[in-house]
């Protein structure tokens, strides 16, 4: 697999009394080396650039890591698109912002930060893992690393990214790791995200009303699907995964685990 174009190297301008970003433009399906090199200095005029316009380019970075190939992709929905990770970490955080439904779109190392002599990284670079558009239409930078590996290095560069971030008006949050059986559960629930798995909006209505005050799984399946209740699953998971129900991510999943119908379902179906 060869999901991302082969790697392009940013040489950010040495020196620089300012903090800069340097990134690539073009579309992701032209070639790199037709692409230009660009740069600004890090303040508010470029944080409000258009980053969709932009559509800034993939570029590993990473030690260790080969160019061209890549251990993780992650399927985000709403662009119908692949997002490239560089490890398993990042994967199953982007599985979390999928869950939580703020994130429009999102972008693996869209650009360079280059540290400006005022910095207390000057001479240093960084490429943030993740752009994200949420739905509001604000841009935030996202970071992933594990809460054991955040060091004091870490903790610089992160508290220098989010300085930065403030001052160009993005958002930024460092996104360091969750429950893993909590995690495991989502995976579960997130095979059955998909458009394929919705139920039809009758299913859908008889699920809430039969959930409204907890059923197991087992029974609900048994409840909508009563001559093949296995069907039943990924609908039950899928509204699940929309939190149209509610169920404990961090207990052990079985056909007896309960789901309850959401605070926000009960309201839309009282109006």
């Amino acid at each position: 697999m060869r999901p991302v174009v082969e790697a392009w190297r940013i040489s950010p301008r040495p020196r620089t009394t300012h903090t800069e970003l340097h990134w690539v433009r073009g579309s992701s399906k032209s070639d790199v080396r037709t692409r230009g090199h660009e740069w600004g200095v890090a303040d508010r005029t470029l944080g409000e650039l258009n980053w969709v316009e932009v559509d800034p380019a993939r570029v590993r970075s990473s030690v260790g890591v080969r160019h061209r190939f890549t251990p993780a992709m992650y399927y985000w929905q709403r662009t119908r698109s692949h997002v490239w990770c560089e490890s398993q970490e990042e994967r199953r955080e982007l599985l979390w912002l999928d869950y939580g439904g703020q994130v429009e779109r999102l972008w693996s190392q869209p650009f360079a930060i280059s540290w400006g002599r005022r910095s207390r990284l000057a001479g240093l670079s960084h490429f943030p893992d993740f752009l994200g558009q949420f739905i509001d239409g604000t841009y935030g930078l996202f970071d992933v690393r594990p809460k054991a590996r955040i060091d004091e290095r870490a903790k610089l560069q992160f508290a220098e990214t989010a300085a930065m971030c403030e001052l160009m008006g993005l958002r930024y949050q460092v996104l360091s790791g969750h429950d893993g059986r909590a995690t495991g559960n989502l995976e579960c629930l997130s095979a059955s995200r998909h458009d394929r798995c919705r139920p039809s909006p009758g299913v859908e209505s008889g699920i809430l009303e039969a959930a409204a005050a907890g059923q197991s799984r087992r029974a609900l399946c048994d409840l909508v699907s009563p001559g093949c209740p296995p069907l039943a699953c990924e609908w039950v998971d899928n509204m699940a995964w929309r939190r149209l129900l509610d169920v404990d991510l961090g207990a052990v999943f079985s056909s007896d685990t309960v789901y309850t119908t959401s605070a926000s379902a009960l309201t839309s179906m009282a109006h």
